[in-house]
């Protein structure tokens, strides 16, 4: 019998949340100003989830009409990053949380060890990677100058 009960409360709680919930995007919807209905304005609506779908390349053919085609940007010819920005990218997953071992920017007792072995010890880890961390971080698109910047970045962000 609690069983019962406890299966009653729970499809009430839901229905009421569920109704709540309704209740509340129809609320929004009549708040937006818009003519547009609600789904049209969603994220899940089709149009924008195509757009957000897109591939990222298209690959043209020789001998196919090739006009609008867009040439493909060579390696290292992209918009440098900051040592800040490439941190944020491609670092802060581990470096943030402290990852299998990973020294966390900001803690300057993680950091002192390190800093003492110098910094092209500290380089050369980042660049060939070194215990759980893969040869440039996990960055394919960074030079050995950009992960040298980057370990400098994080070393003055905790000392």
């Amino acid at each position: 019998m609690d069983k019962l009960k406890q299966l009653v409360v729970s499809v009430a709680v839901f229905l009421g949340l569920f109704v709540s919930g309704q209740a509340l995007a129809s609320k929004l919807a009549d708040q937006s100003g818009s003519d547009e209905p609600l789904g049209s304005r969603s994220i899940m609506s089709p149009a924008k989830i195509d757009a957000r779908t897109q591939p990222a390349a298209k690959v043209c053919l020789q001998g196919e009409d090739c006009a609008s085609a867009q040439p493909a940007v060579a390696a290292g010819s992209e918009e440098a990053k900051s040592p800040e920005e490439i941190y944020n990218t491609t670092c802060a997953a581990c470096h943030g949380t402290g990852v299998a071992g990973a020294p966390k920017v900001g803690d300057k007792a993680g950091w002192t060890s390190r800093i003492a072995q110098g910094n092209e010890t500290m380089y050369t880890h980042a660049i060939k990677g070194l215990n759980a961390m893969p040869p440039m971080g996990t960055c394919a698109t960074c030079s050995e100058d950009d992960i040298k910047a980057v370990v400098d970045y994080m070393v003055s962000e905790s000392k």
